[in-house]
């Protein structure tokens, strides 16, 4: 396995010089949220982890309740080109819609982008999220599973998928060389695997 990060906005300023020395192999950077919502940090971190050399891709925080559509074209439209990078990832883990509503809408968003891509998205959620919300949606053991579990205990099976991608393990973590404190996660495979990932 191997290890890489998630930062936003949120995080500051992150430095990424350096960062290859760390083990990192990997950043997954916030683009989008909802309807216009653009990371005011997408472009500028996304310049400075390549120029350290780390894989790269490009997230979208999902609100279900919002037109699907036009946030797949937004997210598309901030990230611009998505060769050349990591499979782009669908957020679900805070915003939802009704139960009668929400598998259809994912599943719409997520297959927009496919289409659109080249490459099967990413779905980042947290089993209690899952669970609830999405639990009976057998679809989605065509997309990656990014698993939010917090801590030391390896991460629980979750229904479709046999297995996670990639695991974030700590919201808050220190990388030595990055002040800021980031979300570290897993990949569930070599470095040469991840690379085979990347969308040509």
């Amino acid at each position: 396995m191997i290890t890489g990060i998630d930062i936003s906005e949120k995080n500051g300023q992150v430095l990424l010089d350096g960062t290859i020395g760390n083990d990192l192999s990997f950043v997954y950077i916030k683009a989008s949220e909802a309807l216009n919502s653009e990371d005011r940090c997408f472009h500028e971190n996304i310049t400075a982890a390549r120029k350290n050399g780390l894989l790269v891709g490009a997230y979208h925080w999902l609100h279900p309740r919002l037109h699907v559509g036009q946030q797949a074209k937004f997210f598309m439209d901030v990230v611009n080109n998505f060769n050349g990078m990591l499979p782009p990832v669908v957020c679900l883990n805070t915003h939802r819609d009704s139960l009668s509503k929400i598998g259809q809408n994912v599943k719409t968003f997520l297959m927009i982008l496919k289409e659109n891509v080249g490459a099967a998205p990413v779905i980042y959620t947290s089993k209690d999220y899952w669970e609830k919300y999405l639990a009976d949606a057998s679809w989605a053991s065509e997309f990656p599973l990014w698993l939010d579990f917090p801590g030391s205990n390896w991460p629980p099976q979750l229904f479709p998928w046999a297995g996670w991608t990639f695991w974030q393990h700590d919201y808050a973590g220190k990388i030595p060389g990055i002040h800021a404190k980031i979300g570290v996660n897993l990949f569930n495979g070599s470095k040469y695997e991840l690379e085979e990932m990347v969308i040509q």
